[in-house]
């Protein structure tokens, strides 16, 4: 009796997976630009990020993402740091079909370029590091998106407080395994852009390879108004702690 009730239990828990995406319009339109101040290592206002949504290609098909960072001239003297990422994600979908980062840090030259269209059973993330080059590939396991798409993909979906959102994620170069849950109680988020009541999302990242290292968290605020806005992020890169808070909006629907 004990075992068909655990049983029945765990057969009623429900599914960790991506949210479904929300019926209807999109919460942003084409070049929609957000400006982020950048916050590392504790400095004030270490650099700027934007997020554009660009023209849709391939017959309104595939849409293009892009992102841009860049540190300060002060953060500069600590580590500079200038890099951009583009994600081309179905526009039907929002899952991504190919990946690509190109940074300038401290010197070093870092790119990467993955293809992880839902119909590849493996994901190759190719990369360049100064003068090495390289590849590494994983095996698809679920649902993967990446360092951008995340971001719009979560910005689209129903959240309802207790999800739970589990997925695996491309970014800096690396493969990823996340795992989230959505707060239970909406919070007053106030940036340089305005106040925002916000759904928090909460979430832990490991690395496929080498998942005995410690885990690296995430934090995401979403407006809860019709443009689901991300408000303000927190986690951790190379470079250490880092946040971004929205400053400015540009061609808002």
């Amino acid at each position: 009796m004990i075992a068909a009730l655990v049983a029945l239990a765990l057969g009623a828990a429900p599914p960790c997976g991506l949210p479904p995406v929300a019926a209807g319009d999109r919460p942003w339109r084409v070049n929609e630009t957000l400006t982020y101040d950048l916050d590392v290592l504790g400095l004030v206002k270490a650099g700027t990020m934007q997020l554009s949504v660009e023209r849709p290609i391939s017959g309104g098909k595939v849409l293009p993402l892009r992102a841009r960072a860049k540190t300060t001239q002060t953060a500069a003297s600590v580590k500079p740091f200038a890099g951009v990422a583009l994600s081309w994600v179905d526009a039907a979908t929002l899952l991504p079909e190919r990946y690509r980062d190109e940074a300038e840090e401290g010197g070093v030259h870092k790119v990467s370029d993955t293809k992880i269209a839902p119909d590849r059973a493996e994901i190759v993330v190719e990369y360049r590091y100064g003068d090495t080059a390289g590849k590494t590939a994983y095996p698809r396991e679920r649902d993967v998106l990446d360092a951008l798409s995340t971001l719009y993909y979560l910005r689209a979906a129903r959240l309802a407080p207790g999800d739970r959102i589990c997925f695996d994620l491309v970014a800096n170069r690396r493969f990823w395994r996340l795992e989230a849950t959505v707060a239970a109680k909406r919070e007053r988020v106030e940036t340089p852009a305005g106040r925002f009541d916000t759904i928090r999302v909460d979430a832990t990242t490991r690395r496929v390879d080498r998942p005995q290292d410690r885990p690296r968290p995430i934090h995401l605020w979403f407006g809860t108004d019709a443009h689901r806005f991300p408000v303000a992020m927190v986690s951790e890169i190379d470079l250490g702690p880092v946040s971004a808070t929205l400053a400015s909006v540009r061609g808002a629907r």
